[in-house]
């Protein structure tokens, strides 16, 4: 998978996204993975070697191991933004596959909503509007003036751009769909992530398990900066 193709996929999603899209998308990338990517594996990667119980008892150490911690923070993490970020993919996806089978006349509509808000413009001299438009022609005044006016008045409504375009083809559904699945996702990641670790890393863990002869107690590493990272 090269850079071009994440770089063309990322632009795509901020042109079907709203503006709080785009900081969930920006959150996503930055706080999740790179921090995923760079601490965690940097503070978890020790997490079962430095796992020490006062036993010599074979095997009653990964036992009690598997018992404090049955997913490993690191993969459950990985998990968490691959599921999370599905809805968003397909979403994205849909949104291309009805842009690409939308028909010519319905292209055309849109595309005549778009210039309707641009502003006036000056036709040129030598030739009047409607004949470039008969002929399929781009005339280079024209463009020439609406793009002077878009940099002499820029207008209030291109920061919500993104959500007048999913309006205009027609993906407002799918879009609205794509953000339940999301927040159903998350909430639900956050009750598992509760369930399996709560909300703190406990500096020991008391185990009796077997094979363990009797109740051992088991001892975490950098529990408070886990705890932090955790959170």
């Amino acid at each position: 998978m090269s850079w071009s193709f994440l770089t063309r996929l990322l632009e795509e999603i901020n042109n079907h996204s709203t503006f709080v899209g785009k900081i969930w998308l920006t959150v996503l990338i930055v706080f999740r993975i790179v921090l995923t990517a760079v601490g965690g594996e940097s503070i978890y990667y020790d997490e079962q070697s430095k796992f020490v119980c006062n036993t010599q008892q074979p095997g009653c150490e990964n036992v009690c191991y598997d018992a404090f911690a049955p997913l490993s923070h690191v993969r459950f993490w990985i998990f968490q933004i691959i599921m999370v970020a599905t809805p968003s993919v397909l979403y994205l996806g849909f949104a291309m596959h009805r842009i690409a089978r939308m028909p010519e006349s319905s292209r055309r509509r849109a595309l005549a909503a778009r210039r309707e808000r641009m502003p006036v413009v000056r036709r040129g001299a030598g030739r009047d509007y409607e004949e470039a438009e008969d002929d399929n022609e781009e005339d280079p005044m024209i463009f020439e003036e609406i793009e002077v006016e878009k940099e002499k008045s820029p207008e209030g409504g291109e920061k919500h751009d993104g959500r007048r375009r999913i309006k205009q083809d027609g993906l407002m559904r799918a879009y609205v769909l794509h953000l339940l699945c999301r927040s159903l996702l998350e909430t639900a990641f956050l009750f598992g992530q509760y369930l399996l670790y709560r909300f703190e890393v406990s500096p020991s863990y008391v185990c009796s398990r077997s094979p363990c002869p009797h109740t051992v107690d088991c001892f975490v590493s950098r529990p408070t900066e886990k705890t932090i990272f955790l959170l």
